[in-house]
């Protein structure tokens, strides 16, 4: 029997990746994946494994990318056929011991002590599950029962609204998300600074706050990579990948000076 329960994914030219993607999330009644226009074999991909395929624009344009997360994925909330809902990106999966434990929450309906919950994220490089990194541990909100929320927000790195007096919950078992090859990380990552950065009005003084709160993350990862790399047990995260997700708030920084800058003139 299914999981009475609706799974989000977005997509752009996603075929390589999806198929995983997909088939880790079977054992869900209802999976709805939200494409931007793809031009390659995504959306038979996805009908083939019996997604529902919505356009994430109403505009006929190929390939379009997304300029605001959260409208997006808020469209997925109300195409949703049940009131449990996760979201997934498209390279990443879960793990069968995952979906077994949602399985369960779903199946005690208000019985349940949390109706939000987090997931724990593991990531994969060339195959091999990664133990170690600065990033862990790492926790994403992913699965919640829809009306203990209010809708994703923020245009990117969005994340959903908890409404006041639910607590979240944390899942035992992991979404594992596969690292890209660190060439296209570094643009991915850098074009994420750049997003972020668009959407906030740049003064002198959100600058000053910006360059101290992201100095302060940088100098903790590295802090945070050292100890990881002198202790634990099992894969460590390779290092050009350590240093650029450090990087990424450097490129904030960054960013927000060039704005600052064209402001001024």
């Amino acid at each position: 029997m299914k999981i009475p329960c609706s799974v989000e994914i977005l997509t752009l030219n996603s075929e390589k990746t999806l198929e995983r993607c997909l088939k880790s999330v079977l054992d869900f009644e209802d999976i709805i994946v939200l494409d931007g226009n793809s031009t390659d074999g995504t959306v038979e991909l996805a009908k083939k494994y019996g997604a529902r395929v919505i356009s994430q624009t109403d505009v006929q344009e190929k390939e379009v990318k997304i300029s605001d997360f959260s409208a997006v994925r808020n469209k997925g909330i109300q195409q949703a056929r049940y009131q449990w809902f996760l979201f997934i990106d498209s390279d990443e999966y879960l793990s069968p011991e995952a979906v077994a434990e949602i399985r369960k929450i779903v199946a005690q309906g208000d019985r349940n002590a949390y109706y939000v919950y987090r997931l724990p994220r593991k990531c994969v490089v060339k195959g091999e599950i990664v133990e170690r990194s600065s990033t862990y541990p790492n926790y994403q909100t992913r699965f919640f029962y829809i009306p203990a929320t209010s809708g994703f927000i923020k245009k990117i790195h969005e994340r959903i609204s908890v409404k006041e007096g639910y607590e979240i919950g944390t899942l035992k078992n992991p979404e594992y998300v596969p690292m890209d090859d660190i060439s296209i990380l570094k643009e991915k990552w850098r074009n994420y600074a750049k997003m972020q950065i668009r959407v906030i009005k740049i003064t002198p003084k959100t600058f000053l706050n910006l360059l101290f709160s992201n100095s302060l993350i940088f100098v903790k990862y590295l802090i945070k990579y050292a100890l990881t790399f002198m202790s634990g047990a099992g894969k460590r995260m390779p290092f050009l990948h350590e240093w650029y997700n450090a990087y990424y708030h450097v490129w904030l920084v960054q960013e927000a000076f060039i704005s600052l800058i064209k402001c001024k003139k």
